[in-house]
C-alpha cells in the first residue's frame, strides 16, 4: 500500500508539473525548437542554403514551460545556420558562440510568445527524486539570463542601438561576409557604419580586454536647507577598470514625482551632481534602463532614501522562503 501511495503521488506530481514524458513528445518539442529557429533566422537574416537536419539527444521528463527540448533544438539550429551563413574561422570562438546563442534565444522566445503569451525565454525548473522529476517554479527568466561576457556584449549592443538597428547590423554583417573570413574588427566596422556611431570601444573593452565593468552611485543624500527646500548630492563613480567611452544616464527622482537625468561620461572616474528642490530626493540610479548588461555589480547602481530598499529586500526573501516551503511540502507529501 505504501508503494502504491508513493507511485500515485508521483503520478499526481508529474501531472501537476505539466511534464511530457514520452520520447515522441520530447522529439516533437525538439523539432519545434529547431524549425522555429531556422524560420526566425531565415526571415531576419538570409534564407538557409542547404539541407537542415535536426538530430540530438532529446531530454525527457521536463516541465513544459522550461523549454528544455525546444532550447536544445533551437541551439542545434542556430549552430547549423551560422556555420553555413558565415565563415567564422577568423572570429573569436566566444563571439561566434554568442551569436549562435543569441539566435537560439530569439527562436525560443518566439515559441514562448506563441504558446504562453509571455515575453520571456522560459521558466526555472526544480528537480525532485534525485533530479529525475521536474517541477515548474513559475519564475520568469529574462532572455539575457545566464549570459557569459561575449553574449552580454551582444545583448548590450542590442540595447545600446535598439532592436531595429541591431537587426540591420547583423544582417549587413552576414551579407557582407559572403565569400570572406570576417574578423571581430569587421563586425565592429559594420556596427559603427550601420548605427552611425563609433562602437569599436564596446568590442575592444569587452572582448579584447579583461577589464571589469562597474559603475556605481557612491554617495547619495538629500537634506533640508534653511529656506524649507532640500539640498541633494549624488556622486557617481567608475569602479571597474573597463571604460565605456560614451555617456551613461544618471537619473535622480524626487518625492513629488519629479526627476532629472544627467549624462555621466563613462571615461571619468567620478562626478558629483547637486540639486536644490522643493521635495526630498527619493532615488538615484546610474544606467536606470540597464543598457550596459556588462556591468558586473548591478546592486551598487542605485541608492534610495527611505524604506524602499528594505521593503523590496523583505518581499524578495519572503517570496524565496515561500517557494522553498512549497517545494519542501510537495516533496514530503510525495514521499510519505
Amino acid at each position: 500500500m505504501r508503494n502504491f501511495l508513493r507511485f500515485t503521488c508521483l503520478i499526481i506530481l508529474l501531472a501537476a508539473c505539466g511534464c511530457g514524458g514520452s520520447r515522441a513528445d520530447a522529439e516533437r518539442r525538439y523539432q519545434n525548437g529547431f524549425e522555429t529557429t531556422m524560420q526566425i533566422l531565415g526571415e531576419w537574416l538570409v534564407p538557409f542554403r542547404g539541407r537542415a537536419t535536426a538530430s540530438a539527444e532529446v531530454p525527457l521528463w521536463t516541465s513544459a514551460a522550461s523549454m528544455v527540448p525546444e532550447t536544445a533544438g533551437s541551439r542545434a539550429a542556430a549552430r547549423e545556420y551560422f556555420a553555413h551563413a558565415v565563415d567564422t574561422r577568423a572570429l573569436p570562438s566566444a563571439f561566434t558562440a554568442a551569436l549562435e546563442e543569441y539566435g537560439s534565444r530569439r527562436g525560443v522566445s518566439k515559441i514562448v510568445d506563441r504558446e504562453y503569451f509571455a515575453v520571456y525565454r522560459g521558466r526555472a525548473e526544480a528537480r525532485f527524486f534525485g533530479g529525475r522529476v521536474p517541477r515548474d517554479l513559475h519564475l520568469q527568466i529574462p532572455v539575457e539570463a545566464g549570459a557569459d561576457r561575449a553574449l552580454q556584449t551582444v545583448f548590450t549592443l542590442e540595447r545600446w542601438v535598439g532592436r531595429p538597428v541591431f537587426d540591420a547590423i547583423v544582417l549587413e554583417f552576414v551579407t557582407a561576409s559572403a565569400g570572406r573570413q570576417p574578423s571581430l574588427d569587421d563586425f565592429a566596422d559594420v556596427a559603427s557604419r550601420v548605427s552611425g556611431q563609433d562602437l569599436h570601444w564596446l568590442f575592444d573593452e569587452a572582448l579584447k580586454k579583461t577589464g571589469r565593468f562597474d559603475y556605481a552611485v557612491e554617495t547619495f543624500d538629500s537634506e533640508p536647507d534653511g529656506d524649507g527646500r532640500f539640498r541633494t548630492s549624488v556622486t557617481v563613480r567608475r569602479i571597474g577598470d573597463a571604460v565605456v567611452a560614451r555617456s551613461i544616464p544618471v537619473t535622480t527622482t524626487f518625492a513629488d514625482g519629479d526627476s532629472v537625468t544627467e549624462k555621466f561620461d563613462g571615461r571619468s572616474e567620478q562626478t558629483t551632481y547637486k540639486y536644490r528642490s522643493e521635495s526630498r530626493a527619493a532615488t538615484a540610479q546610474v544606467d536606470p534602463d540597464r543598457l550596459l548588461l556588462l556591468d558586473e555589480n548591478w546592486k551598487n547602481n542605485g541608492m534610495s532614501i527611505g524604506t524602499a530598499n528594505a521593503t523590496t529586500a523583505a518581499n524578495r526573501w519572503s517570496a524565496r522562503w515561500m517557494v522553498w516551503l512549497e517545494d519542501a511540502l510537495l516533496a514530503g507529501v510525495a514521499l510519505s
